[in-house]
């Protein structure tokens, strides 16, 4: 599944990311998405390429519903290893400085910034939170340093309230993200250790923990074409963020399934997850494009080149979302995906 390097939003979400350089969109890098309006301005009469519906903005009642409950799990995370009465303050005020602290961590010179990280001024959830979305905005060689630093904040918390189940989670998210962007630079061996470490931070209550840690193994199985196990692993993300996750958290699971399912060589079993999929990610704009260059893929692959007109129209679609990116660093990568897309469709009618 291709990799995600869309700017994040507001909320964050933990997720697998892929190995950089295979052929081929079914190899490429992938990273879930996050709700974000950053599609650029509208086309004349509010439709996209081929007459789509433009993606849901930031203020749309499933973006909003979305962002809530992303919102409120963290909170419920956050209340039930600190108890609600007099802490609700203490959080608001935790979240309200963590982008001024990030910020000023990031800031500091190299030696300073990682020995600061391990000090008390730092040591908040809402900090490791902020430099998790950091490192999805950045090029896996510096993201991997601000994870680095994320880490030594997780490990000082887990010091700190040592019997606390959110430190634990904060581990798993951390391990997972860094064996995420380590495969995005093909260190799968790294990448490897990192989930070792995640899976010894586990535990059977942290339900979307679980989520995090099966997306980013089966990214691993998968870039060692172990396929079985990756399907496996991605099915059960996918159940367990269906329980404990968002509606676009989910799809992106289902959306990354489709593509696992592609790369086995199983497109019939991937053209009914991708139609799943594409109306609850909409308002995530790197799985709403995958979703789309997936499901034309897998519509001529299963012998279904019939719907020319559709398999069209959603790479038309593709096309003109990817010209939405909200950062440049972004396009090279997705028009790269894209291209392949069209010469394996291309392939298929030849």
């Amino acid at each position: 599944m291709p990799d995600r390097y869309w700017k994040a939003g507001k909320a964050s979400q933990a997720g697998p990311a892929g190995q950089a350089g295979q052929a081929g969109p079914a190899g490429h890098p992938w990273r879930p998405g996050q709700a974000d309006a950053a599609w650029g301005p509208q086309r004349a009469g509010g439709a996209g390429a081929a007459g789509a519906a433009d993606p849901a903005g930031a203020d749309s009642p499933a973006v909003a519903a979305d962002l809530v409950v992303q919102a409120t799990r963290r909170l419920l995370e956050r209340l039930a290893d600190r108890g609600l009465e007099g802490n609700l303050a203490a959080i608001e005020q935790e979240r309200r400085q963590a982008p001024d602290l990030v910020a000023e961590l990031l800031e500091l010179p190299e030696p300073r910034r990682s020995a600061a990280a391990a000090s008390a001024r730092y040591a908040t959830p809402e900090v490791v939170w902020r430099l998790l979305e950091a490192s999805r905005d950045a090029a896996p060689e510096p993201a991997v340093a601000q994870l680095g630093l994320a880490r030594k904040i997780a490990i000082h918390l887990a010091a700190l309230r040592p019997a606390a189940s959110l430190n634990f989670q904060l581990r798993v998210e951390v391990s997972c993200e860094t064996a995420l962007r380590l495969l995005d630079a093909g260190e799968q061996a790294a990448a490897a250790a990192r989930l070792r470490e995640a899976a010894a931070a586990l535990r059977l209550d942290l339900g979307y923990a679980r989520a995090i840690y099966c997306r980013a193994l089966a990214r691993l199985r998968q870039a060692e074409h172990r396929w079985e196990e990756a399907l496996a692993l991605a099915a059960r993300a996918v159940r367990l963020l269906e329980e404990h996750g968002s509606r676009s958290e989910t799809a992106a699971a289902i959306v990354e399934e489709g593509w696992l399912l592609l790369d086995a060589g199983e497109a019939d079993e991937a053209v009914p997850r991708f139609e799943r999929a594409q109306p609850e990610v909409e308002a995530v704009p790197y799985a709403a494009v995958t979703c789309r260059l997936g499901l034309a893929i897998a519509l001529l692959e299963s012998g279904q080149g019939g719907e020319r007109a559709r398999i069209e129209r959603l790479l038309a679609d593709a096309e003109w979302m990817i010209g939405q990116a909200s950062a440049s660093g972004d396009l090279p990568r997705l028009r790269w995906l894209a291209a392949q897309a069209v010469a394996r469709c291309r392939r298929n009618t030849g």
